[in-house]
């Protein structure tokens, strides 16, 4: 099975169809669903069009990309986000380690973080999903040392992280300190003031970091983000591109 996919909020402002229809235009068969725009938690009809979509194009859904924030967001949320992807067929969802960067966030903080996250783990253990928390500046998940912490004290055998690149030179000890609590990695090309370029312009970048998580045994899943342009175009370059990285 291939383990490679896209998120569609690379094509945010595009309808669930178009989304479909760039899937299966480049033979891609995951999905992780936005939790925005495509398939909010409360939304049944996106939802009802969502599966339908998915049967038609012959799609399954890999994660749901929700935006649950801990402490921002009200735990009484959590079952429609846990229900959404249950129906999708979903085996993961992404949630936010709060909105305060681990320099900023309080011991306090942290432990109530800590303590939702296990009561929202224990939940989504009951449907054998998967949480996991975007790797992103400006929540608790911003560094591999923050991250490792965090979840070593969670220490829930559903909750694991995602990775990105933050185009810095804290890239590589990022990543090697989240391998073994690594689940998703969001895939795209940028610089640090956020200017997009093609895939094979950060090629060099990307075969490290591909190596890295190869030689670690680890094996997580690759989710296309975000393209130059917002193009279909670019889109399935990029997608051949990561293709002949991952093949290597």
């Amino acid at each position: 099975m291939e383990n490679l996919g896209f998120t569609t909020v690379t094509f945010r402002q595009k309808s669930r169809r178009e989304v479909c229809e760039i899937a299966k235009a480049n033979g891609i068969g995951f999905l992780e669903w936005g939790g925005d725009v495509h398939v909010p938690p409360t939304d049944r009809e996106a939802l009802d069009e969502a599966l339908r979509l998915q049967e038609d194009f012959g799609i399954k859904a890999h994660s749901l990309g929700s935006y649950f924030k801990l402490l921002e967001t009200d735990e009484a949320e959590f079952p429609s986000v846990l229900e959404t992807a249950t129906v999708l067929g979903a085996k993961v969802i992404r949630l936010w380690m709060g909105t305060k960067s681990s320099a900023k966030t309080s011991e306090a903080e942290f432990n109530d973080m800590v303590e939702e996250t296990k009561r929202l783990a224990a939940l989504a253990a009951e449907k054998d999903i998967t949480l996991a928390f975007e790797f992103h500046h400006n929540t608790y998940n911003d560094s591999g040392e923050s991250s490792v912490r965090f979840l070593k004290v969670v220490a829930c055998d559903n909750v694991k992280t995602y990775w990105q690149p933050f185009t810095d030179k804290t890239d590589l000890d990022n990543l090697r300190a989240v391998l073994p609590y690594l689940i998703c990695v969001h895939v795209f090309s940028w610089n640090k003031y956020g200017v997009r370029y093609p895939l094979f312009w950060g090629g060099r970048r990307w075969k490290q970091y591909i190596e890295i998580i190869k030689e670690s045994g680890a094996e997580p899943f690759w989710i296309m983000e975000f393209v130059k342009g917002d193009s279909e175009k670019q889109f399935q370059k990029d997608a051949k591109t990561l293709r002949e990285y991952l093949s290597r």
